[in-house]
């Protein structure tokens, strides 16, 4: 006689259901679905399933997150090859952890960035990372390249923002990283009403790093050293 599968828990469950939204996303020849797409050029073989994996762990992590840091898009050296917001391969997938790196290059990927935000963040468990925009736009004819979404793909990530936020992290503050995430954050609604934006900080590129530090360290109360 078979064991029925075990069920489920809703929090897990909720994880499985924003996974599949992304995957299942139609988008534009220049934005890749980094969740359901692999590049034979850059991706290593199962390599959307591996960021798969490695967003569904990611999550299950936070599940008493207070606060939701948020980017506009996956940078070409950081979640494009990790599926996690705000990580690079080099920071997020060292031997031993339970993170798989997903891309061909030889050595794993920094981004600025990424090191800016992890190093901020540590090992914290109440601060979750996400993007407006959780596919990687980029220009057209170079995969390796960042771009602003467009209206349309901008909209499909809101909806898919506003899902995680029901599902996930009702009762989180929203704090936007660089002013084109806040635009959009400002066009958010969550079961109707405006979303919880509580503060926008200065995205760390572009010389942004220590006002980026500086302000993000205040809101989220860490103490940083001289």
């Amino acid at each position: 006689m078979e064991t029925a599968p075990t069920p489920q828990k809703p929090y897990e469950e909720s994880i499985e259901k924003i996974i599949a939204r992304l995957r299942r996303a139609e988008l534009p020849p220049h934005v890749c679905n980094i969740y359901r797409s692999d590049d034979p050029e850059l991706d290593l073989r199962g390599g959307a399933a591996k960021r798969r994996e490695n967003l569904r762990r990611y999550l299950k992590a936070l599940r008493d997150a207070r606060w939701l840091l948020v980017g506009l898009a996956p940078g070409w050296r950081g979640a494009r090859f990790t599926g996690v917001p705000f990580t690079d391969e080099h920071r997020l997938c060292f031997p031993g952890s339970c993170y798989d790196r997903t891309g061909k290059h030889e050595r794993p990927m920094r981004e600025a960035t990424a090191g800016v935000v992890m190093d901020l963040l540590g090992a914290r468990a109440d601060v979750a990372c996400w993007n407006v925009c959780p596919w990687h736009p980029h220009e057209a004819g170079n995969a390796l390249s960042n771009a602003d979404p467009d209206s349309e793909t901008l909209g499909y990530g809101l909806e898919v923002m506003e899902s995680l936020i029901l599902r996930l992290f009702p009762g989180t503050q929203l704090i936007a990283v660089g002013q084109v995430a806040a635009g959009a954050l400002r066009e958010l609604k969550v079961n109707g009403k405006p979303a919880n934006l509580v503060a926008e900080v200065r995205h760390p590129a572009h010389g942004g790093a220590e006002e980026f530090r500086t302000q993000a360290a205040k809101l989220l109360g860490i103490g940083l050293e001289d």
